[in-house]
């Protein structure tokens, strides 16, 4: 991950500290530029910047991310007049640059001249499309170009959350809908060179299909970015040199940039540039496949469209999925039960995405991705309305509600039950599973009984195998299991980059829920840092919280009481320990029974009778 740090840029500044009101037709007063300068730019570049925690630090105890681009943007000023840069800042409490005002939302201009602050624009949250209409207003009234390119700088959720995350204000988030009214109440009919998310999940089809009327190419990821987000000084060197590059071109210098610049040890890195243009016939592809689905759904039903989707690559780091998924290896898993409609699919996304930049970590990575409710039970439950309302695909629209209506049949609840892993000839144990339980997925867990009828989960690992008709489960059990600083964990576990693992152990820091999140390569553990636990339907923090001496570990174990079969998820909070030195992640022997953990196709996980397995 980048480095985090915060500082105060040094300028020689013009400030305005006036409020100006902001009539419907006329923007507020310019910012004064040298004569030579009023000339029309080639290229204005506008930057939507809320600052939210990622500036601030909010509760995370980290910042400073929008001063560290913007360091990155100053370094790489351009060489003249024909190319600016007007940022607008709002939606944070705190400021990490000398200059920026928490109490207003404002405008800024960087030049070849330097960074000169601007008049306040009306208040009012990002998510609004108000608030977005005025800056563009504003921006194409005084600062005409040629052509023009929006960037969104903030948290991103995808959809059916958005973008951004207002600190000072409601809506928090600006949903597909607002966004479409923001574009085309600010834009009045100029079309932009491209519209980029330097934010995350937010490379969609349904982005896409609302910023098509609006600009020529999406820059966007489909995964999580990191704390850094894109590398400013190599567009803007581009742009300064020659401010006519094509959009495709800037977006390419933009992915290889980012890409390079923030890539480390098993980062799960993604950016793509789609063009907009042809962004129609994958849509109608869309719609196309979600008959095709629909069709599947009713005549074989939840389960096997459920074994689809769970076998989908999916966005929202390791183990944290938020139900956005690739679209073409979507299509791919379609591929036998719906070849026209796949392979249709998989052409029109082909032909629209212009360039595809992902990282080892990031494999069936294809451009552009699609919300598929299914295992994020925040998202749905508090935003699947939304959804519904984004005018998007009919056909998909439709299947969604669908699909999603016998989804809730399920409570994704965690249970212990009678099945009794048998031991073979060898090592392995196996056991028959009911066809009707639909089990998705099979892995070990290891237990420890706490008291007469409840059990702590402290151990989770692969190596469960399910034959084709997922009727049998077989596997042996392994010998070590991760731990830290000699405690057993329990940590989900994914394949990372080639030969690297990913660990996402459940943890306590400072009496915050959080993932600890660990890889390991040729044997050697390294930890990265600590997720925290995304609240209400929230996309957890794009990076890593660090662990520091005095901090509080506090290891969690899934509890089962068999008294109260599916109850409400409850966690042995044991043990803590305050970190003096780094923690030890480590493969070792641990006291307790291995069972089957099998997962359903409603994510309802249970638990084989640890007992019969000695």
């Amino acid at each position: 991950m980048k480095r985090i740090f915060a500082f105060c840029l040094i300028f020689c500044l013009t400030v305005s500290c006036a409020v100006a009101t902001f009539p419907p037709e006329r923007p507020p007063r310019p910012i004064a530029l040298p004569e030579e300068d009023r000339a029309p730019a080639t290229f204005t570049l506008f930057w939507y910047v809320n600052g939210s925690d990622l500036e601030s630090g909010g509760e995370n105890d980290m910042g400073g991310a929008f001063t560290d681009n913007l360091q990155e943007m100053m370094s790489a000023l351009p060489p003249d007049e024909h190319f600016r840069v007007l940022i607008f800042t709002g939606g944070t409490r705190d400021w990490k640059t000398a200059g920026f005002s928490a109490e207003q939302n404002q405008v800024h201009l960087v030049t070849h001249e330097g960074l000169t602050h601007g008049p306040a624009l009306p208040e009012g949250s990002i998510a609004e499309p108000k608030t977005l209409a005025a800056f563009l207003r504003y921006g194409l009234e005084y600062y005409p170009a040629d052509r023009y390119g929006l960037i969104f700088w903030d948290h991103g959720s995808g959809v059916p959350i958005g973008f951004g995350f207002d600190e000072l204000r409601e809506p928090r988030y600006m949903d597909l809908n607002a966004l479409r009214e923001g574009l085309e109440g600010g834009l009045r009919g100029e079309r932009l060179a491209f519209i980029g998310f330097d934010a995350c999940l937010m490379a969609t089809v349904e982005v896409a299909a609302a910023c098509a009327p609006y600009a020529d190419v999406l820059i966007a990821s489909e995964e999580l970015e990191p704390f850094g987000g894109w590398n400013y000084a190599p567009p803007m060197r581009a742009l300064g040199r020659n401010p006519a590059i094509g959009a495709g071109e800037l977006g390419r210098i933009i992915a290889n940039s980012y890409i390079a610049a923030r890539k480390n040890a098993g980062e799960m890195l993604t950016l793509s540039v789609t063009d907009l243009k042809k962004i129609g016939p994958v849509v109608e592809a869309v719609s196309a496949m979600a008959e095709g689905i629909q069709r599947l759904l009713f005549e074989e039903g939840f389960h096997r469209v459920a074994r689809i989707r769970s076998r989908a690559k999916y966005y929202g780091g390791a183990n944290q999925s938020v139900d956005m998924i690739d679209l073409v290896h979507l299509a791919q898993r379609l591929r036998h039960d719906c070849p026209e409609e796949a392979a249709q699919l998989i052409a029109a996304v082909r032909d629209c995405v212009l360039i595809n930049r992902h990282t080892a970590g990031a494999p069936n990575s294809n451009g552009l991705s699609i919300y598929f409710p299914y295992e994020n039970e925040g998202v749905f439950k508090n935003h699947l309305d939304v959804y519904l309302q984004t005018g998007f695909s009919e056909p998909y629209i439709g299947f969604v509600r669908d699909f999603a209506g016998q989804l809730e049949q399920g409570d994704a609840s965690l249970y212990m039950i009678g099945l009794k892993p048998e031991q073979t000839a060898s090592e392995a144990y196996t056991a028959s599973i009911p066809a009707e339980w639909h089990i998705m997925k099979a892995q070990w867990v290891l237990s420890r009984s706490q008291r007469y009828g409840v059990y702590l989960l402290i151990g989770l690992d692969d190596g469960v195998a399910l034959d084709e008709t997922a009727e049998n489960a077989m596997g042996v059990p392994p010998e070590r299991w991760l731990t830290v600083n000699g405690n057993p964990a329990f940590a989900y576990r994914e394949d990372g980059a080639e030969g690297v693992l990913l660990y996402s152990v459940l943890a306590e820091l400072d009496g915050r829920k959080v993932s600890l999140a660990v890889s390991c390569q040729d044997g050697q553990f390294a930890f990265l840092g600590a997720v925290p636990e995304a609240k209400d339907g929230r996309i957890p923090l794009p990076s890593y919280l660090p662990v520091e001496p005095g901090d509080t570990v506090t290891l969690l174990y899934p509890k089962i009481d068999t008294r109260r079969p599916g109850h409400e998820e409850e966690y042995e909070r044991r043990p803590s320990f305050v970190i003096d030195q780094p923690m030890e992640f480590a493969l070792a022997p641990v006291e307790g029974k291995p069972g089957f953990m099998l997962t359903d196709c409603y994510n309802n996980e249970y638990v084989t009778d640890v007992r019969q397995v000695p």
